[in-house]
């Protein structure tokens, strides 16, 4: 296909034709030629119109584009923001957990050493205890001895072994039972 040939309406209105014999009526053939030279005048009117709509309907979608790819950007870009905070809460939600899991298991390690002392002075004071119950009953069987001879020295001092019944030799009998002091 050959290049597209240009006519504008002027070269329509400037074509001349040769005349012949028995040919078009020259009036008939030039008023087509206006009205075809103002239909065309027209059409290259509207095409230069709509070229130029045409033109600013592109920049207009190439603006549309443009913000589109910044409204991607910025979705993007916030989607990461949001991803990024939600890490990051996470991971302080990590720690603060993690944290509080270490100082509970302080705490209750602190309460389980705390018992086992307090567990080991009970002992030791129950120990202590039964201690002193042993040397009280040892001291008490001891004064009772003592006791004991002394009622056997003060009943010798008292009764003379003459007087003394039968049965009642030295030391048989104390002068006082502990049961009526």
């Amino acid at each position: 296909m050959g290049e597209a040939v240009r006519v504008t309406p002027l070269d329509i209105r400037r074509q001349r034709f040769r005349k012949g014999m028995r040919g078009y009526d020259p009036g008939e053939v030039d008023a087509f030629l206006e009205m075809l030279a103002d239909a065309w005048e027209d059409v290259a009117e509207n095409t230069l119109i709509e070229a130029k709509e045409l033109e600013v309907l592109r920049a207009r979608a190439s603006d549309f584009d443009r913000m589109e790819g910044a409204v991607r950007e910025v979705l993007v870009a916030q989607q990461r923001s949001a991803d990024v905070a939600r890490e990051e809460a996470n991971r302080e939600a990590d720690l603060i957990i993690r944290d509080a899991e270490l100082k509970a298991q302080k705490m209750l390690d602190e309460a389980r050493n705390r018992v086992q002392i307090l567990t080991e002075a009970i002992r030791e004071l129950q120990d202590r205890r039964m201690e002193i119950l042993l040397k009280m009953n040892s001291f008490i069987d001891t004064q009772k001895g003592i006791i004991a001879m002394e009622e056997t020295r003060i009943k010798a001092e008292i009764i003379p072994a003459e007087e003394r019944l039968p049965g009642e030799e030295d030391g048989d009998m104390p002068l006082l039972q502990l049961s009526e002091l």
